[in-house]
Formats: structure tokens, C-alpha cells, sequence
């Protein structure tokens, strides 16, 4: 342990910073990304000392040996990053110990779900992603893990972060209680949202407001206001006060549910509370009004909506950019330019400059009433809001255009790269050809002529930049691909898996998950079997992607069962 101690110190020293645990990855990762996070160089690369996972897992089993779990958690919460799935199996493959093995395996488990809650933001990712992928298999275990480690005798996890202790270092926090609930309801699986609540009760974790506002977004996500109103009247009953955001998520409900009635009954409710001097933080207050605003729109209460908005900028809480891009899309969406111009005067008179989204909006607008002027008109817009347009703001104006899914959204996004690589202020990157690219896969275009062209110029100009594509690209495109309903949507995939073979680019677990995934999406149960062959040839699948695999080979299992009475 000495040594270990003086290694993190050496560690600390070389790269002269704190050291980072984990990060969320950035758009297009997934979970391999945010479990093997590498801290980046500091300013002298040739001092650093490199952070060995090795060293760690060796003390970690060194720990297994003498039955010392918490001094090998202690040690881990320490250490700067988790290490890779397929890294523990390698290490333990040179013990012939097989009990020891396993002890180590569990281990790392536990550890990883302390590295987890340690900071509950990447608790909260990882839920969230296995809820949109819906993935209630792996939630589930990953849930079990959780609550494994608040009971029994090698408990390590507390309720209270009041409460943390040597022996309970890391806590279970309610915001994490919170993504546990609504990515069960996500997955719409109610059973295991009661297990939960009985959970917090039984380990004594009062639900606030912050639980409460879940399980009613849950229920908004589920369209059944009925029983949001239920969860409204049971807690009330018990005495909780409702804050700003549970009444957004009550409201939202029933006006995604086309219930407007019942929605206004509750946003009464909300500014009535206000009128009797109730201090609600000013920024949960505008998302209640936006909530409405969007609601009402979608209600076809336009006209509500804009009296609404013309309230709020005469008697306040002022509104926000994201309340006049709300009014601003559903106009927009309808080609009423008259309308798209008296909110973006309204924006000017308050003092409100526009964003990446109100531009790409005034854009579309523009395109549907047949300006060929579009973009000329967009970036004098931009100007005279002092918005000079760089990178970044083209390029997703860009991305915003292509998923219109309009052929005309389409040229006018081709038109503002063009400009860009016209332009030595905003030159387009690796991301904005990617965004391109992945929005032409997405979908399945009318006029395939001008999409083929389209696909060609920008391969031949990221080819003429040099711009290589890396393994997160492909998971972009790979993605892309096959939420391409059409025939050429699974096509296009298998070409950039071969493509990905060929030039023997790293096959990761996110990669297999991504292809599986979306294959599993469309029912592609050859492909994917025939994929799944290929992934055992080059590792053992685990977790998520394990459940994958299963599903596969057990959708294989029954159509061969069934024979030609398959296709009947």
C-alpha cells in the first residue's frame, strides 16, 4: 500500500494538476468511453508517468487475499480512472485460483458501482443511456448492484451524504434515485418502479420533491396523466409541498396527453401559490411557462400561447430565449413568416440576441415560403444581432438543417458549407462533415439523385482535408445507418463494418454494442447473427452487450424451432 501511495503521489506531482476521475464521454461515445477515460498530458509529456491499471488491480487482489474489501475501496476511489472490462480478465487469467479470481471480480464490481456514486452525474449518464437503448435488463442489474451495497456486512453505500463514513465512503444521493426511477418508467417497467420506491423507504431515504418530480416525468413519458394525478394526490397528502419543477412535470403531462383542461387546472394552482407570495427559484418559474407555452401550441391554443407570452413580457418573470424559440418553431414549421418576424421584433425589443436554434428555425421558415435568399438573409440576421458566425455556429445551423429531413433543408445546408470552406473564419471541421454525412445516412431520401451527390462531395472534401475517420466517427455513422428504416440504411452500415475490417480500425465493445443494437431495432436477425459470430471470435461479451448477444442467439434458437413456419 506504501508503494501504491507514493505511485498516485508521483502521479499527482508529474502532471501537475488534480487528478480527474471520470468524464462524460462527448456525443457519438458510450459507456467503454466513460469507463476508460485517460487524463490529458500536461504541459511536459516527457515527465509523465503512465496511469497503469496494472498496479492497481494487483493491489486490489493483494486486498481479495486478505478479505480487506474496504481498504481496496478506499484505494480504488483514489485512483484516477476505472480500467477497461476485458483488462480484469486478462490480469486474473495468470491465476490458476479460481476462487480467487472470482473474489477479485466481485470485487471490481462493487468498486466500480462506489467509482459510480462517488460522483452521481455518471451514475445519472449511465442510467439515462441504458434507458435509451432500452436496455431494462442491464438497469436492472446495474440497480441490483447499487442496493446490494447498502445492505449486508460489506455494506459501502449510505442514503445520507450527511452520513458518509470510513466504512460507508460514498452515497446512494436521491438525484440518482430519481434517473433509477425515471429510466424504469422510460423502459415502462412500473414493477420495478414500486421495488424502487419500496427501497427508499426500507433504507430510509425520504423521497422530496426531486423523486416526486420523477416519478410524475416518468408517468408524462408513459402518456397516463391519470396516474400522475394519483402520485400528485398521494404526495400532497403526505404533507410534501410541490416545487416549481413538480409542477412542470404535472403540467407537461397532461398536455402531452392532449388534456389541456386538466394541465391549466394545474398551472392555476402554480400562480396562485405565486399571487400568495411563494419564493420559487425565478428559473424553475420560466420553465413552468414555457412548459405551458409549448402545451398550449401543441393544443392548438396558439393564440393562448401568444397572450401568454405578451403577459409575461409586460408583468414578468421576463421570458427567455427558450420561450420565444418555442413560439418561434411551431410557426416556423408552418411557413407563417409574418409571424416568425413579429417574435424575432419582439426578441430585439427585449434585449434577447438569438441562438444557434432561433437562426436554424427562421431558416426553415424561410425555406417554406420559397426564399432562395435563405441563407443571405440569415446571416445578415446574425450580423445585426452582433453574431459573427464561426465554426461552431454554421456548423450547427447545419446539422439542425439536415435533420428537417427536407430536400430544401438539405440544399440550404449544403449552401452554408459551402460558405464555410469559402470562409478562412469558419472553416468546417471533422464535426460538421460528420453531422452531414450522419444526417444523410439517417433517413431515407425522396430525391436520391441530389443525396448521392451530396454523400460524394462531402467524402471527397473530408478525403481532400485529410480528414481520416476514427472509430467514434464509424459509431456516428454506424448509428446513423441503421435508424435508416430503408434497405439501404442496413447496406450502408455493413459497408462502413466491413470498411472498419478492412482497414483494421479497433473493433470496441461500443462498436459491437452500436451494430447489435440497431440491428436488434430493424429485426435484422441474420446480419446479426452472422455479426455476433464475429464477436466471439474476438472477445467475450459482457454486460449490455451480453444481453444483446443472448437475445440474438435466442431469436436464432426459435426461428430454426419454427422452420419455414416462420415466414407464414
Amino acid at each position: 500500500m506504501d508503494l501504491f501511495d507514493s505511485y498516485l503521489n508521483e502521479l499527482h506531482e508529474c502532471r501537475g494538476n488534480p487528478l480527474p476521475s471520470d468524464v462524460l464521454p462527448a456525443e457519438g461515445q458510450g459507456e467503454e468511453d466513460l469507463e476508460d477515460f485517460t487524463p490529458g498530458p500536461s504541459s511536459d509529456a516527457s515527465q509523465q508517468i503512465p496511469v497503469s491499471h496494472t498496479i492497481l488491480l494487483a493491489l486490489i487482489t493483494a486486498f481479495a487475499i486478505d478479505n480487506a474489501f474496504r481498504a481496496a475501496l478506499h484505494a480504488y476511489l483514489q485512483f484516477p480512472r476505472k480500467f477497461p472490462k476485458d483488462m480484469v480478465k486478462q490480469f486474473l487469467s495468470q491465476f490458476s485460483d479460481s476462487s480467487l479470481c472470482s473474489k477479485v471480480e466481485s470485487y471490481v464490481q462493487r468498486l466500480h458501482i462506489a467509482r459510480y456514486l462517488s460522483q452521481p452525474r455518471l451514475l445519472t449518464y449511465r442510467t439515462s443511456l441504458l434507458a435509451s437503448n432500452s436496455d431494462d435488463a442491464g438497469l436492472q442489474r446495474l440497480y441490483n448492484q447499487v442496493i446490494d451495497g447498502l445492505g449486508g456486512e460489506e455494506a459501502y453505500i449510505t442514503v445520507r451524504p450527511a452520513e458518509l463514513t470510513e466504512r460507508k465512503p460514498v452515497a446512494l444521493e436521491e438525484i440518482n434515485w430519481a434517473a433509477f426511477l425515471t429510466a424504469f418508467l422510460k423502459c415502462n417497467r412500473r414493477d420495478l418502479g414500486v421495488s424502487l420506491w419500496n427501497d427508499m423507504l426500507r433504507f430510509g431515504a425520504k423521497p422530496t420533491a426531486i423523486s416526486w418530480t420523477a416519478l410524475l416525468d416518468g408517468y408524462d413519458g408513459l402518456k397516463t396523466p391519470e396516474d400522475a394525478e394519483k402520485a400528485w394526490n398521494v404526495m400532497t397528502a403526505h404533507g410534501m409541498e410541490p416545487s416549481a419543477t413538480t409542477y412542470r412535470a404535472i403540467i407537461s403531462t397532461f398536455f402531452n396527453a392532449h388534456e389541456p383542461a386538466g394541465a391549466l387546472r394545474y398551472f392555476q394552482l402554480f400562480q396562485q401559490r405565486l399571487s400568495e407570495g411563494w419564493e420559487a427559484d425565478i428559473g424553475d418559474c420560466v420553465a413552468v411557462y414555457n412548459t405551458v407555452l409549448h402545451g398550449l401550441l401543441i393544443n392548438g391554443r396558439s393564440g393562448d400561447a401568444h397572450a401568454l407570452l405578451q403577459h409575461l413580457r409586460e408583468k414578468g418573470p421576463k421570458p427567455d430565449i427558450v420561450s420565444f424559440n418555442t413560439v418561434l418553431r411551431y410557426h416556423g414549421r408552418r411557413g407563417e413568416f409574418r409571424l416568425v418576424s413579429c417574435i424575432l421584433d419582439q426578441m430585439s425589443e427585449d434585449g434577447l440576441t438569438g441562438d444557434v436554434y432561433t437562426f436554424s428555425t427562421v431558416l426553415s421558415s424561410l425555406l417554406k415560403i420559397g426564399r432562395t435568399d435563405a441563407t443571405d438573409l440569415i446571416l445578415n440576421l446574425m450580423r445585426k444581432q452582433n453574431i459573427e458566425p464561426n465554426a461552431a455556429v454554421f456548423s450547427a445551423i447545419i446539422d439542425h438543417q439536415v435533420r428537417e429531413g427536407t430536400e430544401q433543408g438539405l440544399q440550404a445546408a449544403m449552401e452554408l458549407l459551402r460558405r464555410m470552406e469559402r470562409s478562412p473564419e469558419a472553416r468546417p471541421n471533422d464535426i460538421t462533415y460528420t453531422s452531414i454525412l450522419a444526417g444523410l445516412h439517417r433517413q431515407h431520401w425522396a430525391n436520391t439523385t441530389f443525396t448521392h451527390e451530396c454523400k460524394r462531395y462531402v467524402l471527397g472534401r473530408m478525403k481532400e482535408r485529410g480528414i481520416q475517420f476514427n472509430r467514434t466517427v464509424y459509431h456516428i455513422l454506424l448509428k446513423a445507418c441503421l435508424e435508416n428504416p430503408a434497405p439501404e440504411g442496413l447496406q450502408e452500415a455493413m459497408g462502413y463494418y466491413k470498411e472498419m475490417v478492412k482497414k483494421k480500425v479497433s473493433l470496441s465493445y461500443d462498436t459491437w454494442y452500436v451494430l447489435l443494437r440497431g440491428l436488434i431495432s430493424r429485426e435484422a436477425w441474420d446480419v446479426a447473427d452472422e455479426l455476433v459470430r464475429d464477436l466471439k471470435r474476438q472477445m467475450i461479451p459482457r454486460g449490455s452487450l451480453e444481453n444483446l448477444v443472448s437475445r440474438v442467439r435466442k431469436r436464432t434458437a426459435w426461428r430454426k424451432r419454427l422452420g419455414p413456419n416462420v415466414y407464414l
